[in-house]
């Protein structure tokens, strides 16, 4: 059973924000689409070992959790995907790298070769796993519970593989994931169905997402830089006019009641939870304060303070989700 599904991360629906909102000769914006371009890529990958795995339906009782990040000894770790059985727990790295990957051994190392033959040394996916697993096992010894925990490295599509050596630390692709999780023996109960599900219940409540809101202040990018206007959600124009009680796209006529809503949530993750009458309309590119005080009382926002000092809250509602990511 699926306990936590696995959710887009908020840096990657920042940095979609980010991007149609910085001009294209800023010097950050070949970093911002670099970064943007490796965690869509690493996403891609996790979805579709998630699509694999829902073929993994055994009959004994089991936990899944996507995305799982823990606080131990103040130390972070985030595990891309759990499996709870009640004979062992299983973390699994997801991978999307292109090319040829070989495996090293003495000292472990994994490279990247591309067509071209250019070779590239990356970060240790069994390393990261080991550090994983002992954070866990402390995790986990706070709350009196020991069993054997073990790591699998899932490669997200089909690459050439080359082993020098054979490693403990399984290595496959994600579409043969299933079939090896299938093959591994279940056959004593360490822990009981009912503290399966309470330990899943434990690792999702426990779980803290890395917030990386607001993004100019993470990426050191000035707040002035940030290019005002209502993006059109039909052609991605930025700088919809508010016309005749309606939102107006100048460049394809598209119209909506709500398309500011979606600039709300770009100013929350690249500027901060708050905004005041006056930002507003500039981020909005609107001249009427009273228009702009009534879209504030509708847009689901607190409202604090008096007079000049006053200021509204957004709420987690305003904020970007998975559908909002735009193609870049």
């Amino acid at each position: 059973m699926i306990y936590k599904k696995r959710s887009m991360p908020k840096k990657l629906i920042g940095l979609s924000a980010l991007m149609p909102r910085l001009q294209p000769s800023h010097i950050e914006m070949q970093r911002v689409r670099e970064d943007f371009r490796i965690r869509k890529a690493g996403y891609s990958g996790e979805q579709h070992f998630d699509k694999h795995l829902l073929e993994f339906k055994p009959l004994y009782p089991h936990a899944i959790l996507h995305d799982i990040c823990l606080k131990q000894n103040g130390v972070y770790f985030q595990m891309d995907s759990v499996l709870i059985t009640p004979t062992f727990i299983l973390i699994i790295e997801v991978k999307n790298i292109a090319g040829k990957i070989i495996v090293k051994s003495n000292p472990t190392q994994f490279i990247q070769e591309s067509s071209a033959g250019e070779r590239k040394v990356l970060s240790n996916p069994i390393a990261e796993l080991e550090r994983k697993q002992l954070f866990l096992i402390e995790w986990l010894k706070h709350r009196k519970i020991e069993i054997p925990i073990s790591g699998l490295v899932a490669f997200a599509f089909t690459n050439e593989l080359i082993l020098e050596t054979v490693p403990e630390t399984k290595i496959t692709f994600t579409n043969e994931a299933p079939t090896y999780l299938y093959s591994l023996s279940v056959d004593k109960e360490i822990i009981s169905k009912d503290t399966i599900r309470k330990l899943a219940f434990e690792l999702r409540n426990n779980h803290q997402e890395y917030d990386p809101f607001p993004l100019t202040r993470l990426m050191n990018i000035s707040p002035i830089d940030i290019l005002p206007g209502v993006i059109c959600p039909a052609c991605n124009t930025r700088g919809m006019q508010w016309k005749h009680r309606k939102w107006a796209c100048q460049t394809c006529n598209h119209t909506g009641l709500e398309c500011h809503i979606e600039a709300l949530a770009d100013w929350m993750c690249l500027i901060g939870n708050r905004i005041t009458n006056k930002e507003f309309r500039s981020f909005m590119l609107l001249n009427d304060r009273q228009v702009t005080t009534r879209f504030l009382a509708r847009s689901g926002l607190s409202h604090k303070g008096k007079g000049k000092g006053s200021f509204y809250v957004m709420n987690e509602k305003i904020n970007k989700h998975e559908s909002a990511l735009r193609e870049h």
